[in-house]
């Protein structure tokens, strides 16, 4: 019981002091729950291993709540192959590489399975802090997560069952597809019908939200799941809008301790990896962050249709490991399939590239990756520009106002970097030059200050700032489009 408190004192402590320094809260739990570990304060392993599923059913399920599939609707086409040529490509060379660094066969197909998907927790997150769940670039995300996660979930199901042979598989399988089917319907039916036509107050719908996790992980355990192929199900029940918003708020607080739980004690569990592992993990690391970015980018931009900008935003936003790759190692540990040492290097990995994301997925990053987009255009030169309407940045519904503009007799000129949106453009007949439009001599070539009507429509609020501030006629109105 002590060793608990500990546990639980330290996630406490953990979580408070990462919000109170604005540190990166994943990290600082697991060398919380390390450094107890090896000091000899937490030595229970059944205490250990209790907390640790509490705290990972609850990750899951909180993963599993995010995931509504209406949002990527008529995106799908792109999800697919989002997802699918993503998962490939890392478990493929992953896999190629945990051998080329000497791993057995075994660890080395849990490898590469672990570094295939991306954390649902973290994209999220992001998404919610620059209110992008909604763009075009993170329902794809989103749809991309899901398709991810229910590879992860059959793909545990089926390292569970192949040990029993092929009868095991096929139960296993009919299992998963009853359970989902389950999960669908309560997804469909049974809570939008419970929040929009009773009216409990908060405490019963959070024992209901509670009590759904259990019932679904003791589905689980009754057809010979794994718990945690429970909690994602049991998540994807309450995935529907308005439920999860109702989820969400009422589940915030007791979701966010039992992950802290579950990565205090993790950090607990793994073992600290020598120089050479170290090594070994970084180049798990590198492989993740300079595959995942450029392969994204290069597919949503094909499949999905999304600007330059933003399918190199989709592509920074997923290039971590996910949380179920910490599922995958635990049950592979669990099954003396994986040594401990391949558990803390896929600890390592997930909690450094987590840490990552929000350092690299922004616009600045984006914006500086995409002087080295391959599509490249010279900039056009289009002159007598006096009189004009000058747009700055198309947006995403940039068009819509473009084309009115030119069709009434006006000169439309915009500036944009992003060069699939050069190329809509010039397929458009609507002149255009290429360049960063808070840059003072693309501003001046585009005649910035002999425009009639500047339209401004950038992602950054900053960028719409410099240009207000810019050296134009005072009579010169702007319109500013803000995100």
């Amino acid at each position: 019981m002590s060793s608990l408190a500990i546990l639980v004192a330290a996630a406490a402590a953990g979580f408070t002091v990462a919000h109170w320094l604005k540190l990166p809260v994943i990290p600082l739990l697991v060398l919380f729950g390390f450094s107890l570990s090896h000091s000899g304060l937490v030595a229970d392993a059944a205490a250990l291993e209790n907390l640790l599923g509490l705290g990972l059913a609850f990750l899951v399920y909180s993963a599993g709540i995010e995931l509504n599939p209406r949002r990527f609707e008529g995106k799908l086409d792109a999800v697919l192959w989002t997802s699918m040529l993503q998962f490939s490509a890392l478990a493929v060379s992953g896999y190629g590489l945990a051998l080329l660094l000497g791993f057995d066969h075994h660890s080395a197909l849990c490898l590469g399975g672990a570094l295939g998907t991306s954390s649902t927790l973290v994209v999220i997150h992001q998404l919610q802090r620059r209110i992008g769940s909604l763009r075009a670039y993170g329902r794809l995300a989103i749809g991309v997560l899901l398709a991810q996660d229910l590879a992860i979930i059959i793909a545990i199901v089926v390292l569970m069952s192949v040990p029993g042979g092929m009868i095991s598989l096929g139960k296993g399988l009919a299992a998963l597809v009853s359970l989902g089917g389950v999960a669908f319907f309560t997804q469909k039916r049974l809570f939008p019908w419970i929040v929009k036509q009773t009216k409990l107050d908060d405490e019963i719908l959070l024992l209901i939200l509670l009590s759904t996790l259990f019932v679904f992980a003791g589905m689980a355990d009754f057809l010979g799941l794994p718990f945690a192929v429970g909690a994602f199900f049991a998540g994807f029940s309450l995935s529907s809008f308005p439920v999860n918003g109702v989820a969400r708020s009422l589940l915030t607080s007791l979701t966010s301790f039992f992950r802290a739980l579950f990565f205090t004690a993790l950090g607990a569990m793994v073992e600290f990896p020598d120089p050479m592992l170290m090594m070994k993990a970084l180049a798990f690391i590198v492989l993740v962050l300079a595959v995942t970015p450029p392969l994204v980018t290069a597919v949503v931009e094909w499949k999905g249709g999304l600007s330059s900008r933003n399918a190199i935003t989709s592509g920074l936003l997923l290039a971590q490991t996910s949380e179920f790759s910490l599922v995958i190692g635990l049950y592979a540990l669990h099954m003396d399939r994986i040594p401990s040492q391949v558990m803390s290097v896929i600890t390592l990995i997930a909690v450094t590239t987590m840490t990552i994301t929000p350092l690299i997925a922004s616009n600045g990053v984006a914006s500086w990756l995409l002087q080295f987009h391959p599509v490249r255009r010279r900039l056009r030169t289009v002159t007598d520009l006096r009189d004009h309407v000058l747009m700055l940045g198309l947006g995403s519904e940039g068009m819509h106002v473009a084309r009115p503009l030119r069709d009434a007799g006006h000169q439309v000129v915009v500036v944009d970097h992003d060069p699939v949106v050069i190329g809509h453009l010039e397929k458009a007949g609507i002149p255009c030059i290429r360049g960063d439009a808070t840059d003072e001599k693309v501003s001046s070539r585009a005649g910035f200050p002999q425009a009639k009507l500047i339209l401004v429509s950038l992602p950054n609020v900053q960028d719409a700032l410099k240009v207000l501030q810019g050296s134009r006629p005072p009579e010169v109105p702007v319109i500013v489009s803000i995100f």
